[in-house]
């Protein structure tokens, strides 16, 4: 069984504006971190799936934390344990392009969104959606990023009330953006 490393309960606000996690104390997020890094060297090698998912969790709580190279470093890690597993690939896919974006790496960033994309499976492609959305937000290409955005939200007509409220929020943001676009051509 999977150990518990504390990420899985880990909520943080979404800035409204720039679509970023809010680390309002970094404190929580080093705790966790410790405890996912104590739990990969704890891992048996041969359990791909469980380092990719550990991995993957020290690619995040990194990228949020400011260390964008060693988040990239876990971010390819998690690609290259996660096998032909779908799910996984999505995920990590996701997770290590979202670095390139942080770094400003967009078309890199666009390119793996692309492919985690195309492999997404059904319960999965939301996430992809809205991560590929916040990149095209972010380069302030609000016509892509309301697509991506609106996929997304229909994607989690069904799901969950807190992840349809993000990609309501993010869709709602580049909306904004446009709008603003559209003002400042007056």
């Amino acid at each position: 069984m999977a150990p518990h490393t504390g990420f899985e309960d880990l909520r943080l606000d979404t800035d409204p504006v720039t679509l970023r996690e809010i680390v309002a104390d970094r404190q929580p997020l080093t705790a966790i971190l410790d405890a996912v890094e104590e739990a990969l060297d704890e891992s048996a090698d041969e359990d791909r799936a469980e380092r990719s998912r550990l991995h993957g969790q020290q690619c995040v709580l990194l990228r949020l934390l400011g260390d964008l190279d060693g988040a990239l470093v876990a971010g390819r890690l998690s690609l290259r344990y996660s096998g032909d597993d779908s799910a996984l690939v999505t995920v990590a896919g996701v997770r290590l392009a979202h670095v390139h974006q942080w770094r400003g790496e967009y078309q890199v960033a666009d390119g793996i969104y692309t492919q985690a994309l195309e492999g997404a499976p059904d319960g999965y492609r939301s996430f992809a959606c809205l991560h590929a959305g916040k990149s095209r937000y972010e380069q302030g290409d609000a016509d892509a990023a309301i697509r991506h955005f609106e996929n997304a939200v229909r994607l989690r007509t069904s799901g969950p009330a807190d992840l349809l409220a993000a990609a309501e929020q993010a869709l709602d943001a580049a909306r904004r953006l446009k709008t603003d676009m559209d003002l400042s051509g007056l």
